[in-house]
């Protein structure tokens, strides 16, 4: 069920602010779990360790292990739940006063509604922890991630301001004539940080070197015409695989290893940190190879993808938003440790036991690894019509990168091995995406 935030009956004077709630209920057969976040009306929640003396939080903050899918402090339930969740709503419109005075340099941050989970792993969320949004002139507001609607069309439609998902979704969005643009890059592949790793049960006879033992089981992955997806049948038909063999069954991506280890499963899809975390369990899990196999070094981007409108309103917010992201891609590749242990506490796992993604140095996008896009869905997936006509720099610009020389996308990543510290230019620059008045 997705977080809901309560908007509060009226505003407080300039020296008051009132609390929202965010919450969400997780049902789990008979029982339900419950996350709770209270805040000042107008603050992120879940800010940095200098905002966070501002919120008062009662979390029942979701945590998975291999077991059971869901490992959560419990409230009880289901009716307990509901009676709480009745009870927050009151909280909220009752005009709930935070005494103490607001920040009047808040009053020249930009906003962006990021449509990701605030405990969900993103180069936001790291900036976050790292408090590099503390004293920028952008802040995020974590909405929530698009579920039942593609977060390009959210975009598009102004519901929310910044995303970041696998490129043949924006491929798909820009044919349907969405507005929006991709303005820094994310994750790559490597073979030590893969994006995606396939695990089987321990024991299993499926191996890289005996695909073949896959036909007449199930694969289980958290989305179809997703990476996740379209991936792994890629490289199971390049080996040999008979597709038509093998059941490809949907399921959240935390329930999986529970069911690899009920024998519902014979093989699943994982991102990190997940993969972390079953690596640290070799009694009961084998990673039997990774998506580095299939896609290389240029696999696993999802780039960061803006609206249009948001763009043309604060392009120099733009440019500082994706400064941002450059500087925490590259203190996460630099500091893997580090990086994987704030993954595991804005996740939920253990600490101990998760991994996270290297990043494309300096967020500078280039033409092949999103023309991987392309190809990936030509071979084993359903292109939209009119896809083929696109290419990379229809969707893509470096226009709005400080490390970038021009707003022209670099051939390969292969020009993008030197960390740049020094910005590169003195504003945006033009590009023919987006319209953006001097």
């Amino acid at each position: 069920m997705p977080s809901h935030a309560l908007e509060p009956l009226a505003h407080g004077a300039t020296s008051q602010k009132l609390l929202r709630v965010s919450f969400f209920v997780c049902e789990v057969g008979s029982r339900a779990y419950l996350s709770i976040e209270i805040f000042p009306e107008g603050d992120q929640p879940t800010g940095s360790p200098q905002r966070k003396s501002l919120y008062e939080r009662a979390f029942c903050e979701r945590r998975h292990n291999t077991h059971g899918g869901a490992n959560m402090s419990m409230f009880g339930s289901k009716s307990m739940i509901k009676k709480f969740s009745a009870w927050s709503a009151l909280l909220v419109a009752a005009p709930v006063i935070l005494t103490g005075c607001s920040n009047a340099d808040d009053e020249d941050v930009v906003v962006f509604r990021f449509a990701n989970s605030p405990t969900a792993l993103s180069l936001v969320r790291i900036a976050d922890e790292l408090g590099y949004w503390d004293d920028a002139g952008v802040r995020p507001e974590y909405v929530g991630p698009a579920t039942a609607v593609p977060a390009v069309q959210l975009l598009d439609q102004g519901a929310i301001d910044i995303a970041t998902g696998m490129f043949n979704n924006d491929i798909d969005g820009k044919v349907k004539g969405f507005e929006f643009t991709a303005i820094a890059s994310s994750m790559l592949d490597l073979p030590e940080e893969p994006h995606m790793a396939y695990f089987t049960g321990a024991g299993s006879d499926i191996t890289k070197d005996n695909l073949k033992a896959i036909e007449g089981k199930t694969v289980g992955l958290s989305g179809f015409n997703s990476c996740t997806d379209l991936v792994i049948k890629r490289y199971l038909k390049n080996n040999g695989v008979d597709l038509d063999k093998v059941n490809f069954l949907e399921l959240k991506a935390e329930l999986i290893a529970p069911a690899i280890e009920r024998g519902e499963v014979d093989l699943g899809v994982f991102h990190p940190p997940l993969v972390g975390v079953l690596l640290s369990q070799p009694d009961r899990f084998t990673q039997a190879f990774t998506s580095f196999d299939d896609w290389g070094p240029l696999g696993g981007q999802a780039p960061y993808v803006a609206s249009n409108a948001w763009l043309q309103k604060y392009p120099d917010a733009a440019r500082e938003f994706v400064g941002i992201i450059a500087k925490t891609a590259n203190w996460a590749n630099a500091h893997p440790k580090e990086s994987a242990e704030i993954a595991g506490k804005t996740t939920g796992y253990p600490v101990e036991q998760t991994t996270n993604w290297h990043y494309a140095p300096n967020a500078l996008l280039d033409k092949a690894s999103l023309q991987l896009w392309w190809d990936l869905v030509a071979e084993v997936g359903d292109p939209l019509p009119g896809s083929e006509n696109l290419k990379p720099e229809d969707i893509a610009t470096n226009a709005f990168n400080p490390y970038a020389t021009s707003a022209d996308l670099l051939e390969s990543q292969e020009q993008n091995t030197t960390i740049i510290t020094d910005e590169q230019n003195n504003g945006v620059f033009e590009t023919h995406l987006v319209d953006i008045e001097e």
